[in-house]
């Protein structure tokens, strides 16, 4: 280390290359390599402006400054940019090795490597800032911000950002940003935008900022998991919990526009595997951060908005205590109900809170709140509890009326005449699922009533024959995409699900046929392998990620899937080179 030039206090949101550049400069070094071995210990060191390595070593040099390694590369590198999107073992491992001396594997194991998002090599400065800098400061510096991808713009003055053209030094040395601009050369990154676009710009880059900025973010690499509450509200997810990705896409390319997506490779190609499913997809790889933040800005409006929303998402019924509801209880309307569980809607996929009191008494509703009277709000009674019940039994012996009891304990009066009648017991009351009180209870059959009797025989082997012909119409359908062969799936092409599902016992013959024909995993999988086949029979050589794709098989399929694969690959290559050895007298003529 140079004793006469210590390494320079960073400025804030500056490069640690910038850092080292100013050091360089001071230290009137006329090569890099003696700067690199001042200031790492090594000269074996390329300089890399966005996740450089040798951090250690670096800050056990400038240890007066009392920044650790982990200050310089939260504070002056892209890590923070890349850290959130990547699995935590990942960005763990992604920090050692950016500490360590070998940083060959950084920009793979980030996914940069095969990115197809721009990774310019230029650096960036926002012309009011470089003002600013030497008026505060008294030197300019390279900011992180301007050097992010997906950052046009400068976020602070909405500024279309310059880079220099000369003098710039290759991969091996340091540019220096220079004090005065007749030093240097510069033009704009891009030019002619539309009033509409350097907005849009700019509202990315303030996006980003406030990513750089925020602390102890959540890991956003399970982005499904994260946006489906949101996705879900604005009608991109089926009642079956699918996304629909093609509306999606279509309205998140009119948001942006082509034009823009384009121009930060984030337009999404392709149908089934672009990078838009993909992040609204159980994860299997990480997304750009760029795009992850374009798609948070579409579904949330900003990524302000998105760090509120999710609060209100994780709890979509407020903080608890809640309430109990129990009119019978002398706590009613009291907040003090902490057992909370929470599902989805089947129907319209919002969620669905059950209360459970330590009185017995449980309730459900569905959410989120809108309001503080919500809290209020009660859908189905799921348990009365005992508290209600002694209620009851005290009402019953006053002798009051049922529908004077029905207001007492706030259900209805059909409700209140079958526990008075003793239809329902209390053994049988907690896992069923009771009406509400805004429902009528439908009466029983009478005894007197007309029954038909149904020759269970009869309808068993006329089901048998009908369910029989279903399956041998599926197995033998090539047009289309295999379906599974399952109760589910037979019972809804023969209109005959709930009497399959209800009534298996009484329908022998049937079951039997069916079971001869139901699939497990791989048999389907095989199945599908072999229609992918015939699909791609004029296709030689057939590749295997092409058929794996075209049969829909995702990782981790069995063994006797991945034979049947090989063996269609195989049978392929032998029929072209059967018919190439036909084809091949009529070239030698």
């Amino acid at each position: 280390m140079n004793e006469r030039f210590p390494i320079p206090i960073p400025y804030p949101d500056e490069l640690l290359y910038g850092v080292i550049s100013r050091y360089h400069l001071r230290a009137n070094n006329t090569s890099p390599k003696c700067t690199f071995k001042e200031v790492y210990g090594t000269k074996n060191v390329i300089p890399t402006i966005d996740l450089p390595s040798h951090i250690e070593a670096f800050s056990r040099r400038s240890m007066w400054h009392e920044m650790t390694a982990d200050d310089w590369i939260k504070d002056h590198t892209f890590y923070p940019y890349y850290s959130p999107f990547l699995p935590k073992d990942r960005a763990n491992r992604l920090k050692q090795l950016m500490k360590g001396p070998d940083g060959s594997g950084i920009h793979a194991l980030v996914g940069i490597t095969a990115s197809t998002v721009d990774r310019s090599g230029d650096l960036r400065f926002c012309s009011q800032c470089y003002k600013e800098d030497i008026h505060q400061f008294g030197e300019p510096y390279w900011h992180r911000i301007h050097q992010l991808p997906g950052v046009w713009v400068c976020p602070v003055h909405r500024d279309v950002l310059h880079r220099m053209t000369y003098p710039v030094s290759d991969r091996y040395g340091l540019t220096v940003l220079p004090i005065s601009k007749k030093m240097f050369g510069s033009v704009p990154i891009v030019a002619n935008l539309s009033g509409k676009t350097i907005n849009q710009l700019s509202d990315i880059a303030r996006d980003i900022q406030a990513l750089m900025q925020t602390n102890d973010l959540p890991v956003l690499y399970e982005s499904r998991n994260i946006f489906l509450p949101r996705l879900r509200k604005q009608g991109y997810v089926t009642a079956g919990g699918r996304i629909r990705q093609q509306k999606l896409e279509e309205q998140f390319v009119i948001c942006y526009g082509r034009e823009l997506l384009e121009m930060l490779g984030s337009l999404p190609y392709g149908k089934d595997y672009t990078w838009l499913n993909l992040a609204t997809r159980s994860a299997r790889r990480a997304i750009h951060p760029l795009r992850q933040m374009l798609l948070i800005r579409f579904l949330y409006g900003s990524f302000n908005g998105f760090l509120e929303q999710s609060e209100v998402d994780d709890a979509p019924f407020g903080k608890g205590p809640w309430p109990c509801l129990n009119k019978a209880a002398e706590h009613y309307r009291t907040s003090i109900i902490t057992d909370l569980r929470i599902t989805r809607c089947t129907d319209t996929g919002r969620p669905v809170g059950t209360f459970t009191c330590e009185c017995g008494f449980a309730y459900s509703r569905r959410g989120p709140d809108q309001s503080e009277e919500d809290k209020y709000r009660r859908g189905r009674i799921k348990s009365f509890g005992p508290v209600w019940m002694d209620k009851l039994q005290v009402h019953l012996r006053e002798g009051i009326s049922y529908r004077s009891m029905a207001a007492l304990l706030g259900v209805d009066t059909n409700t209140v005449m079958k526990y008075a009648k003793g239809t329902v017991t209390t053994r049988n009351l907690e896992p069923a699922l009771l009406e509400s009180p805004r429902k009528s209870f439908k009466p029983v059959r009478s005894k007197g009533s007309k029954h038909t009797r149904v020759d269970w025989g009869k309808r068993d082997l006329e089901l048998s024959w009908i369910v029989e012909e279903a399956c041998r119409r599926m197995l033998s359908d090539r047009k289309n995409k295999p379906v599974r062969i399952t109760i589910s799936a037979i019972g809804k092409r023969i209109g005959k699900l709930s009497l399959l599902e209800k009534q298996k016992q009484k329908l022998p013959v049937t079951m039997a046929v069916l079971s001869g024909y139901l699939e497990s995993t791989s048999q389907f999988q095989i199945r599908r392998v072999r229609w992918a086949a015939e699909q791609m029979a004029g296709e030689w050589p057939i590749k295997r990620w092409k058929l794996v794709k075209k049969a829909g098989l995702r990782p981790g399929y069995a063994q006797e899937v991945s034979d049947e694969i090989d063996r269609c690959i195989g049978q392929g290559a032998a029929i072209n080179r059967i018919a190439s050895a036909e084809v091949t007298p009529l070239w030698l003529h």
